[in-house]
This record gives structure tokens, C-alpha cells and sequence, in this order.
């Protein structure tokens, strides 16, 4: 995790986490241990190829839902990633501000 203090007295902090070994709806969390409160998150991303969102924010805890671009015959778009998919060989990385 990488930190940097801002002009104003917050935090703007870099995390990068493995995702989990079977996803769940909704998203994983994520906790940012230096900070108590997220305010705001900046960017979500990943290796993996994943369009990355925030989900639910508690504290020093975020939510990131992975999605994927779905394309079939009946339906294209974005879609999230199913719940039990493996994810542990991807790396998230998690920009935020808080304090």
C-alpha cells in the first residue's frame, strides 16, 4: 500500500489485493488499514481484464464488483462476474481518499 498526504489534510492511498478464490455478488472488500475513513474512490482496476467498479463503502472498507463484456447471440453488455468464480490470480488495485 502506498500513501501520500494531500494539501488539505487526507489521504490519498494506493491498494492493490488479490481477488477472492470464489467471488460473491456484490463485490469483494477490500481494506484500506491505514486509513479509518474512505471518502471517496477514485479508480478501481485490475489485471485481469475486468471493467472494475466501488461498490458499498463502511469505513476503511470498499466493495469492488468485477464485470466482464458479455457477447452472445442474444444478449451483448456488460455483465458482473458470476458468484464461485475463481479471482485469486487476479490483482485489484484500489485508489481512494479519506483520513
Amino acid at each position: 500500500m502506498t500513501v501520500f498526504p494531500l494539501a488539505d489534510g487526507r489521504l490519498l492511498a494506493i491498494v492493490s489485493a488479490s481477488g477472492p478464490s470464489s467471488y460473491s455478488s456484490g463485490g469483494f472488500e477490500v481494506t484500506v488499514s491505514e486509513l479509518r475513513v474512505i471518502e471517496k474512490v477514485i479508480a478501481v482496476y485490475s489485471n485481469g481484464g475486468y471493467l472494475c467498479e466501488p461498490g458499498a463503502i463502511s469505513k476503511n472498507t470498499v466493495k469492488v464488483v468485477a464485470k466482464w463484456f458479455k457477447y452472445s447471440s442474444s444478449s451483448d453488455g456488460v455483465a458482473e462476474e458470476p458468484t464461485g468464480q475463481d479471482l485469486s490470480g487476479t490483482t485489484f488495485t484500489v485508489v481512494v481518499i479519506g483520513f
